[in-house]
């Protein structure tokens, strides 16, 4: 029997399209203030450096807003492509207009404390933008209709994704109100890209802890990768040869490699070691942690031999694809979306995707159905070996050195990402998407605690409270489904 279409449901999936066209059109079209100069602090602190970049859209310090209306255009589009998500789109939709109302707390708390008088000088899209922020939240009250059961908050709550997205609202409320330098432009951009490539490397360790397995040297793995692919575009180190008395006997000079190669090695070469990885996890059936300590400790020597801790420099201004920012976006957040959204896709339905889960589910269910867990699990460690290395390189551009030893605990923050961001750690659960937004938000807690004065080293700790209270949230949720 086919499922009862929703009634009245095609007038609430335009909302959150026709709200984002508004909210980037008047941010885009109507100024937003006339004379920032003659407001208060937090006035000069939200709107300094108007600039337009490529599409003429003016940077101005609010710059929450177009991420917003992003936001809220994904979630349009998403509600056409599965119409179940349609009240939790209606709730996102208002924790974005949250977002946006926090900055007129933010101005009004100011005018308060400053006895301004600067709200005379306020343009239309300063109204505009307010009361379209108004309705983003209130739209959540509208009726509406499900396919198959009615909407609830818990059940929104429960939802890992969901959950991330709600804590980094919180976190934005909180630290911004507190500090309005928090919510200028160059720092939500910093919380975006600083922990990008991170984001990318959880999107291949998710893969392989849905499986049922774990990769613990991905730390060293993208330190090692940084380092071939920034001594291939500088050139000029010795290719064999003998050391005898602080002297090299012999060897070939490797000339500067094309750009371009230098951007591929890395994603060749962590495909070759995720190979490797993978015959020794599933054809001499070695434990996964067992076979990446030992990688870790093999890359981490291989690595110091060969910099002798020396750093890459010199590099050339094309190669530092992560320093380019076209529209004024930093190259790496273009990466993590992107990446993101095409690998949330896949694994959702293609088929070697799906049969992730399968093995990390039941793999001798899996086995039984005609799944060749060797091959699966050879290929989930190929394709973690190629994000590890599109992670080296955007690592390896995003400064212009490439130390010799990757950032420490690197593995960890890439795990904790994958764990934090829902993916079950026994397996056959979660997604990329989660992964994802916890990169965000611990990069967002991290730099949170500059802004109120917490020292960042407490981040660590953080971390491993997140870790353990979203494990015995899995624990409890799997307990509960065998009841």
């Amino acid at each position: 029997m086919d499922k009862a279409k929703p009634k009245n449901v095609s007038l609430t999936l335009w909302i959150p399209l026709i709200l984002a066209l508004l909210v980037f059109g008047a941010y885009r079209f109507l100024p937003f203030i006339s004379q920032p100069e003659l407001g208060a602090t937090t006035i000069s602190v939200l709107t300094e450096s108007r600039s337009n970049n490529e599409l003429g859209v003016i940077t101005n310090g609010l710059i929450l807003m177009p991420i917003a209306a992003s936001v809220l255009f994904l979630l349009g589009l998403w509600n056409f492509a599965n119409h179940e998500v349609n009240r939790t789109t209606a709730a996102v939709t208002a924790l974005m207009g949250v977002i946006m109302l926090e900055y007129y707390v933010v101005f009004a708390q100011d005018y308060m404390q400053e006895e301004a008088t600067y709200l005379s000088s306020m343009s239309i899209g300063f109204w505009v933008l307010l009361i379209l922020g108004i309705l983003m939240v209130l739209q959540v009250f509208l009726p509406r209709s499900t396919v198959e059961q009615e909407f609830k908050l818990t059940k929104m709550i429960a939802n890992q994704e969901s959950a991330i997205i709600i804590a980094l609202v919180a976190l934005i409320l909180i630290v911004g109100i507190s500090n309005p330098r928090y919510l200028a432009t160059r720092n939500i951009l910093d919380v975006l890209q600083g922990n990008a490539y991170i984001a990318v490397a959880a999107i291949g360790m998710s893969m392989v802890i849905i499986t049922g397995n774990i990769d613990i040297s991905v730390g060293s793995l993208i330190g090692l990768l940084a380092i071939v692919s920034g001594r291939l575009v500088v050139g000029g180190w010795v290719l064999g040869g003998w050391e005898i008395g602080g002297l090299m006997i012999g060897g070939w000079i490797m000339p500067a490699a094309p750009i371009w190669v230098a951007w591929i090695v890395p994603l060749i070469l962590g495909a070759a070691i995720g190979a490797f990885i993978g015959f020794l996890v599933t054809y001499l059936r070695v434990p996964s942690i067992v076979v990446t300590l030992g990688m870790l400790s093999i890359l981490k020597g291989l690595l110091i031999m060969w910099t002798s801790g020396q750093r890459v420099t010199d590099m050339p201004d094309g190669y530092l694809i992560a320093q380019m920012k076209p529209f004024g976006i930093s190259t790496p957040i273009y990466f993590m979306i992107i990446l993101t959204i095409l690998a949330a896709v896949w694994m959702r339905y293609s088929g070697l995707g799906r049969s992730f889960y399968a093995i990390g589910g039941n793999a001798e269910a899996a086995r039984l159905s005609g799944l060749s867990e060797r091959r699966i699990i050879m290929q989930v460690f190929m394709i973690n070996g190629v994000f590890a290395g599109i992670a080296s390189v955007l690592y390896a551009t995003q400064l212009s050195i490439i130390q010799a030893t990757p950032p420490p605990s690197l593995e960890l923050f890439v795990i904790t990402a994958a764990v934090v961001g829902g993916v079950s750690i026994l397996g056959g659960k979660g997604t990329v998407i989660g992964a994802t937004l916890a990169a965000i938000l611990l990069n967002a807690i991290r730099s949170g605690m500059i802004f109120i004065d917490v020292s960042p080293f407490w981040i660590q700790a953080v971390q491993g409270a997140l870790i353990l209270i979203t494990v015995l949230i899995d624990l409890i949720r799997r307990k509960r489904q065998r009841l």
